[in-house]
């Protein structure tokens, strides 16, 4: 398991949710994809021990859903945690890391506060979101005032640049996994998203937007 999954899994979730990551789902991920294929009998067979903990294909879906909130996990535009993802194949992004991703010594090692001048470093940025399947590659000042206002309030909270960056990416994600914001947004997969001129998408995101707009 790589830097980035361990820092992910220092985020908020239950332990029942961090043991399915940690120990079940990151041993079968392919190495060179990262996918998994989903049997609710073995997760449930691997989570209940002595007593029966998860009964229900629902309570497996709540624990991935958890994962999917924190960038360990993700299932594509056509897959729902309100349905059965039993025997279908989900992806963990941060088992496999891009070749282009190059965290340097001062972004990985020192630790600080958060302070008001707070930014996100632009290049990591983009990576962490291409990571963890954020959309739309940029934030607000809304965004970023309401993560840096948060932060603020537990001074004694240190962590390095690229933790700072990763929970900023991963707090954004969570917003736009909510409901829609203003009028304007469209909901691409499971993410509310602002068009804006100048805003690049890749092709899959093209087709998304069309099938979601109801365009041809």
């Amino acid at each position: 398991m790589n830097s980035l999954e361990l820092d992910a899994l220092q985020l908020s979730m239950s332990n029942h949710a961090r043991a399915l990551y940690s120990i079940y789902l990151a041993s079968k991920s392919c190495s060179t994809k990262g996918n998994v294929t989903l049997s609710y009998k073995d997760i449930m067979q691997f989570l209940n021990g002595k007593e029966e903990i998860v009964t229900l294909g629902r309570q497996v879906n709540s624990l991935l859903k958890e994962l999917d909130s924190v960038g360990l996990i993700q299932i594509n535009s056509e897959q729902s945690y309100k349905r059965s993802l039993n025997n279908q194949i989900i992806h963990l992004p941060l088992s496999v890391t891009p070749e282009i991703y190059d965290i340097t010594t001062d972004q990985h090692q020192n630790f600080v506060k958060m302070t008001v001048k707070w930014r996100a470093n632009a290049e990591l940025f983009e990576q962490i979101c291409q990571l963890v399947g954020v959309i739309d590659k940029g934030y607000s000042a809304d965004e970023l005032g309401e993560y840096i206002a948060y932060w603020l309030g537990y001074p004694e909270k240190q962590f390095t640049d690229y933790q700072w960056t990763q929970k900023f990416v991963l707090n954004i994600k969570q917003r736009r996994q909510r409901l829609p914001v203003n009028k304007e947004q469209t909901k691409v997969g499971h993410q509310w998203i602002t068009p804006q001129a100048g805003l690049e998408i890749d092709d899959n995101v093209k087709q998304l937007v069309e099938k979601y707009s109801g365009k041809s």
